[in-house]
């Protein structure tokens, strides 16, 4: 049974990400965030309207959108933490510049995308950046004859409530596109002939 529960908050799974943005005091930037989503070449972000990268990448309207792993995770919760200074020099991440947007690529992260800023939609305290994706790129034991291995990438995913939040590592089992499905009609099957 389900029961209601009140919260301001609520992070159902979603992956942590460092954006690389353009600032007009530090050259570049970086902060991180989890509220994203992507369908085809559309990648859409969430930000507090107040932050300095909301306003940085509303001006400049470009963005790196770059995926780390555990061992990316003191250095990304660091260009979270932290506001307005420059964190790219304070966390020495490496970098370098996007190849089709003016912004920092993070060249450690195993997981990069260039987004062109098309609209901006505000939502009480927040905005919301749709992009397009210009480019992608991924570490090469990543990709095999240009296909994504998703079993072999392990992002950190974001999760809880106004409460408490925690961090949890994707690993272990995966199943492919369709395997409940099928095995589902399996179990029928199996259940018609007894």
């Amino acid at each position: 049974m389900k029961i209601p529960f009140d919260t301001a908050k609520f992070y159902y799974g979603f992956p942590v990400f460092v954006l690389g943005y353009k600032d007009e005091v530090f050259g570049y930037n970086i902060t991180t965030s989890t509220s994203s989503y992507s369908l085809g070449d559309m990648m859409v972000i969430g930000l507090f309207k107040d932050n300095n990268a909301t306003k940085q990448i509303a001006q400049y309207k470009a963005f790196t959108l770059n995926i780390p792993t555990l061992k990316h995770m003191a250095m990304a919760e660091q260009a979270g933490f932290v506001s307005h200074r420059d964190k790219l020099t304070l966390s020495k991440i490496p970098y370098q510049p996007a190849k089709t947007i003016d912004a920092p690529v993070l060249t450690d992260y195993p997981v990069s995308m260039e987004c062109q800023v098309v609209e901006m939609v505000e939502f009480g305290a927040y905005v919301n950046f749709v992009a397009r994706i210009t480019y992608r790129e991924a570490e090469e034991n990543l990709l095999v004859d240009g296909v994504f291995q998703s079993q072999a990438f392990h992002p950190m995913l974001y999760m809880g409530d106004e409460k408490a939040r925690i961090y949890h590592q994707m690993t272990g089992e995966t199943k492919p596109l369709g395997h409940f499905l099928k095995e589902n009609r399996r179990r029928k099957r199996r259940e018609e002939h007894r």
